[in-house]
């Protein structure tokens, strides 16, 4: 991994931790006048998950997530820590959204992101508001733990501060006993795994770890006494996916107590028309494009309402299993599929997230 630190993130004291720990960083004037390789998109997009930027930060730390009004979302607000992701999944689709190569990491996280999300929790709090926030959207929540250590700072940060809220640090890397071993457990913290079929895993998600290791790295989260969070997303249609993907939410209710999972959601892969052309480029191999899809009433590419609602009722009987203990949703899906599939008349994003609100509610409590 190369580190390229820009001069005006040089004072912060995340760019200092990190440039202590390591010695092989460049100093650049800043960002936009790093002079890339003249390449193809796609191959600076390969390029740019091998380079590292921290930078000062002047835009919203605190984001409510991207999501659409024309499907029910959750409604969590997303704490805006960095941008891009070392790993390489076929569908990610921070290949379309993220114009500007490389990975990124605010220098003045520290000393301005952390006040404000201080500011934004406490304002919260006081209006008897319970906060779901994530660090998982524009990046893996832990990735890039070994460099940056941020979200062991965030760990800290709610022991310190305990705010009306939990965290949730998403993510698909396997984490060690050692990691887990740094703190007091405490069933705020929400560490969450995006899981799919082992053969999604081989074929789509390079760099990632295997879906056992993923589930271990639960198992050690739950035993510590954190809480543990699945995502079925995306659910991607193939010749055997509804007989696999059951199978992997077996073997995780089979192998963590219910009470310590916060909530599992799922949704099936959508992407931008865009994506299909980069994605495709960079992973000449993939197949996951080549079924029949319709345009949603977002503007991206989902499969039919049919095959939505196959891949989701092949999970029913173990969902009505355990839906007494365990808190289900979909993302980013229509009103049809929760009552179809679930039997649940949701009519609006305000009422997942009251479902989901009810849990962080619980967890704050314990």
């Amino acid at each position: 991994m190369q580190i390229f630190v820009e001069e005006k993130a040089l004072p912060y004291s995340l760019t200092q931790a990190i440039i202590n720990r390591f010695s092989n960083y460049q100093i650049i004037p800043s960002y936009e006048a790093f002079q890339w390789e003249f390449l193809p998109e796609e191959e600076l997009v390969s390029l740019g998950k091998k380079r590292l930027f921290i930078l000062e930060f002047k835009g919203e730390f605190i984001k409510p997530c991207p999501g659409t009004k024309k499907y029910l979302c959750c409604g969590y607000n997303i704490f805006h820590i960095g941008e891009g992701c070392p790993l390489d999944c076929s569908y990610c689709i921070l290949q379309v959204y993220l114009n500007r190569p490389g990975l990124k990491v605010w220098g003045n996280l520290l000393e301005d992101g952390f006040k404000v999300l201080e500011d934004f929790l406490r304002q919260q709090k006081n209006e008897g508001k319970i906060t779901r926030i994530g660090t998982g959207e524009f990046t893996d929540s832990l990735a890039l733990e070994r460099i940056t250590q941020l979200s062991e700072k965030l760990i800290y940060f709610w022991k310190e501060k305990s705010p009306y809220g939990v965290p949730e640090l998403k993510t698909k890397i396997a984490l060690t006993e050692e990691f887990f071993n740094k703190f007091e457990g405490d069933p705020r913290i929400i560490f969450a795994w995006s899981v799919n079929t082992e053969r999604i895993i081989a074929t789509e998600e390079k760099g990632t770890a295997p879906l056992l290791a993923r589930l271990e790295s639960a198992k050690r989260a739950a035993e510590k006494g954190f809480s543990a969070a699945f995502h079925f997303d995306p659910i991607i249609f193939y010749p055997g996916a509804e007989a696999e993907y059951p199978q992997v939410l077996a073997t995780i209710l089979h192998n963590l107590p219910h009470n310590k999972i916060a909530w599992i959601s799922l949704g099936t892969l959508r992407y931008p028309k865009i994506l299909k052309e980069i994605a495709q480029k960079r992973f000449p191999h993939t197949t996951i494009y080549s079924y029949e899809f319709i345009e949603g009433l977002d503007q991206k590419k989902r499969y039919y309402i049919e095959i939505r609602k196959a891949l989701y009722q092949a999970f029913g009987k173990l969902i009505k299993e355990t839906l007494n203990d365990i808190t289900y949703y979909f993302c980013m899906e229509s009103e049809r599929i929760w009552e179809e599939v679930l039997g649940i008349p949701l009519k609006s994003s305000e009422e997942v997230a009251q479902r989901l609100d009810r849990v962080a509610m619980r967890l704050c409590s314990l």
